[in-house]
């Protein structure tokens, strides 16, 4: 893991992989990566936009093989993206990795705090939900849903109008969800502050609500919760939607389920049974403006709290707009406020396009609101948190829970659920410890490698080395320690140099080996690689899992291929000399270059 000490500027502690190793590509130009993801495009981009790996890099991996190209794995900067990448992929987050602020909202299962990344400074806000109470409201299914939501809404292309989850882990009694901090409070508690918005106004707030709306739908999902309380104000006064707890896929099968805020559900929601899909949110995005503007639903008239009554209302009434709407905006809200979701705006056959080209929103250019280039009417002060006091927000009566006793099935729930979404932990390390972190690498690497005298010069690039590097081979009194030594594989031997003496090499010739391990075998807690020969045994590890894969590779195909050779050669003795071709010959003549 990259470590620091709590501040984003702080000096990181560097714990990266071996630095030094280098790939060669094979015949077919590949390099192996472990398990890798598919997203890795924000690094990729990164190190290309630098001149650090060539244009030719193709960002496809298949199955389990980065191809690439131009000599692209023989680059420096290309084993570093390895690197980064492996560690990527080796993310396994606790609560050790957060330093937890105050807390800032409460829902029905834990608490939202705002908190900070121990090893890259960044803020963000940490949803914990309770497993106890969970288990308590048998609310599994709605968390793991949640989770799988944000899982889609946070890959692939950014939204910036939806609050977006990096990580997801688990703990034995809470789920941890670390999402986008939105610091400015939300709509609600805005109005509360501000009073009701104007038609300028609310137009931008609906703008960008209308952009987050979209980006739910195309991947087929419908949020059924939208309401002032849930749109969230960042410190500049842009908004986004949150909390996705109710929101579903509706991609192989429509919801029928009642579920929502009374007052902003759509009358298909209402109607026990009925299937719907997208159109339930434009009719709550219609009940949001209203009482943006006038400061309650339109179904929640008299401010009554009957939920029977309001729901009675949204089912038959119809809406009655204020003369003091204009023209274009009583003609959008009755357009989003229609029961006959046929009849509705937004749900024609278009989705959001129809809402965009609404005469109410004509002026707006949609390319600058997705840049958030338009001036927010309320920016939140500075300096203050825009949300209820802790002490008003309060806390959960442990005694709710005293009872509940979490099993080995109800964890067994959420063995999948740890989560890390690759282009926003690739962004955050590199807007963060990215540069300061290679800077500190450069400089191991560099001292290590002014301090070896076994490195490549120019002629040695032009022979048959097949990989070389750092390896470590365990080694010492009784084969009980780790010995560094820099390795070259030549096709018929492999030469380990010391790093304190300038002696010759320790050889290892292919005719001495009798097998070269297929898998990693567990040595004193190392993957390593184990390579018999008639009296012995040779144990070679590396901390970089990926050049630990190479090294195998290549040592079971440069083993490999010496057989063949060997097994040749004998074939052709027996056939000139008339001998049986039995026994395996050894190399005559060994030089140094390997020839």
């Amino acid at each position: 893991m990259l470590g620091c000490g709590g501040e984003a500027n702080c000096a990181p502690v560097i714990k990266l992989p071996e630095i030094g190793t280098e790939f060669r590509c094979n015949s077919t130009g590949r390099v192996p990566l472990m398990n890798p993801s598919r997203e890795s495009r924000p690094l990729l981009d990164y190190f290309r936009g630098r001149g650090m790996i060539g244009g030719n890099v193709s960002q496809v991996f298949f199955g389990g093989v980065f191809v690439a190209g131009g000599g692209a794995c023989r680059s420096d900067k290309y084993t570093r993206f390895c690197q980064w990448k492996n560690l990527e992929l080796n993310i396994q987050l606790t609560m050790n990795d957060f330093s937890v602020h105050r807390i800032i909202g409460r829902g029905g299962f834990g608490e939202v705090y705002g908190c900070r990344k121990a090893d890259t400074g960044k803020m963000y806000a940490m949803k914990c939900l309770d497993k106890k109470r969970i288990k308590m409201k048998q609310g599994e299914t709605l968390a793991l849903n949640e989770r799988i939501m944000l899982s889609l809404v946070s890959t692939g292309v950014d939204c910036p109008f939806i609050v977006c989850m990096t990580y997801a882990f688990h703990t034995p009694d809470k789920l941890c969800f670390i999402l986008d901090l939105m610091n400015g409070g939300d709509l609600h508690y805005h109005l509360s502050q501000h009073g009701v918005f104007n038609e300028q106004e609310m137009r931008f707030y609906a703008a960008e609500v209308i952009l987050g709306l979209e980006h739910m739908h195309r991947r087929f999902i419908v949020y059924r919760d939208l309401k002032p309380a849930n749109i969230l104000l960042d410190e500049h006064g842009h908004v986004r939607i949150s909390d996705l707890g109710l929101a579903c896929d509706f991609s192989k099968k429509k919801p029928h389920a009642s579920v929502g805020t009374h007052g902003y559900m759509a009358p298909e929601v209402l109607s026990k049974g009925t299937a719907y899909d997208s159109s339930a949110d434009w009719f709550s995005f219609g009940c949001m403006l209203y009482k943006l503007l006038k400061g309650h639903s339109p179904f929640r008239q008299h401010k009554t709290r009957d939920k029977h009554e309001i729901d009675r209302m949204t089912l038959t009434m119809n809406v009655e707009l204020p003369d003091t709407f204009t023209q274009e905006l009583r003609s959008l809200l009755e357009g989003l406020l229609h029961r006959d979701v046929d009849k509705r705006l937004g749900c024609k056959g278009r989705g959001a396009d129809e809402v965009k080209e609404h005469p109410f929103f004509g002026g707006l250019d949609w390319q600058q609101v997705y840049l958030q280039k338009y001036q927010p009417p309320l920016i939140p002060p500075r300096g203050e948190v825009n949300a209820a006091d802790a002490f008003d927000i309060g806390s959960f009566d442990e005694e709710d829970t005293k009872g509940i006793k979490l099993m080995e099935a109800d964890q067994d729930l959420y063995k999948n659920f740890p989560l890390v979404i690759s282009e926003r932990w690739q962004t955050e390390v590199a807007e963060t410890v990215f540069e300061t972190i290679n800077l500190e690498a450069d400089k191991v690497e560099h001292k290590r490698r002014a301090k070896h005298k076994f490195k490549f010069d120019t002629d040695e690039k032009e022979s048959d080395c097949i990989i070389h590097g750092y390896i470590k081979k365990l080694g010492g009194p009784f084969t009980s320690a780790w010995q560094t030594r820099y390795a070259k594989l030549y096709p018929n031997r492999v030469e380990l140099h010391s790093e304190s003496s300038s002696g010759k090499p320790e050889l290892i010739f292919m005719d001495q080996i009798d097998e070269v391990s297929s898998d990693f075998v567990q040595i004193k807690g190392e993957n390593c690689i184990v390579l018999k020969t008639k009296d012995s045994k040779i144990v070679l590890t590396n901390p970089d899992e990926i050049g630990l894969k190479e090294w195998s590779i290549s040592l079971r195909s440069a083993h490999k291929m010496s057989l063949e050779l060997l097994s040749n050669m004998a074939k052709k003795a027996g056939r000139i000399y008339g001998t049986e071709g039995n026994n395996k010959p050894s190399f005559m003549a060994r030089n140094g270059n390997g020839n």
